[in-house]
């Protein structure tokens, strides 16, 4: 189980076995590669010298890119057990921050220059503090003044200068939400598309997709599943794991609903106003 995360002409990727490689696509070879012993579990982000990725204890490493040394290891608190859940980075460069949501629910804000904690929240809600208590989460996401953070049970914003919660909405998310501009877009578990300010954490929209998906599922026995929210062109692009595709307005009206050529077998990517993703016997599909 790989993570992968693109800087400049460097690949670099992390699994589940402990392995952390620094791939140099110019020169087509290994610059470094690392066994840390315990799997990685978390997505890669990457700024100025720094790679940074969480493994499966919650720790967060600091790795410097080009010599692949440890810079620092932050520890937070551990689990005994194990679910799906992969610990959340999320990283906001312009205020020099880094957002990390550990299994066990709990929320840190961290400063990538000085690689120190700045303050940390605990937003799991189970009654039961005991370590092994399982946490579930979607990736959070940032914007200039609050983290969303999706966890299994409720949708938070949390001030990201003091780690308050600014407001909770008892709904639970689907999919990784999407931030633009001042905005929030998410997909929740009941099948609702909504849109929230987040100066004010007021919901603009919320529109039930479910009367359009019956259109052309039978989503009566078929369960549906969400697999990415895009924007591209004023346009909400919701992806289903089969290959199917959701086209909305950028205020929430239902525009259009795509049989795409290809079950997705990727998180799609845009390049220039196209959709690329993976789909069957590993081909690349670009869709426009």
């Amino acid at each position: 189980s790989l993570n992968i995360i693109l800087d400049k002409n460097m690949i670099y990727v992390s699994d589940n076995i402990g392995y952390l490689y620094a791939y140099d696509l110019e020169k087509s070879k290994i610059l470094w590669a690392n066994n840390y012993k315990i799997p990685f579990r978390s997505n890669l982000k990457t700024t100025k010298n720094k790679l940074i990725l969480s493994n499966q204890n919650n720790s967060v490493f600091f790795i410097d890119k080009l010599s692949g040394k440890m810079l620092k290891m932050i520890p937070t608190e551990e689990i005994s057990l194990k679910n799906q859940f992969s610990n959340s980075l999320s990283l906001n460069k312009e205020q020099n921050l880094l957002f990390f949501l550990n299994t066990y629910g709990s929320l840190y804000s961290i400063n990538t220059n000085s690689m120190s904690v700045n303050w940390f929240i605990n937003l799991n809600q189970s009654s039961n503090i005991n370590p092994s208590n399982l946490f579930s989460s979607n990736q959070i996401v940032n914007g200039s003044r609050y983290v969303a953070v999706p966890s299994n049970e409720s949708l938070y914003l949390v001030d990201l200068n003091n780690g308050s919660i600014f407001k909770k909405f008892n709904f639970s998310v689907k999919i990784k939400p999407l931030i633009i501009d001042n905005y929030l877009f998410l997909v929740t578990k009941n099948n609702l598309l909504i849109s929230l300010e987040l100066k004010t954490g007021e919901i603009i929209f919320s529109y039930n997709m479910k009367s359009h998906l019956s259109k052309f599922l039978k989503i009566d026995k078929k369960q549906i599943e969400y697999k990415n929210l895009l924007i591209l062109n004023n346009n909400i692009f919701i992806f289903l794991k089969d290959n199917y595709l959701l086209q909305y307005s950028i205020n929430g009206q239902f525009k259009d609903f795509y049989k795409l050529p290809s079950r997705i077998h990727s998180q799609p990517i845009l390049i220039d106003n196209f959709i690329i993703y993976l789909g069957n016997k590993n081909k690349i599909f670009i869709y426009g």
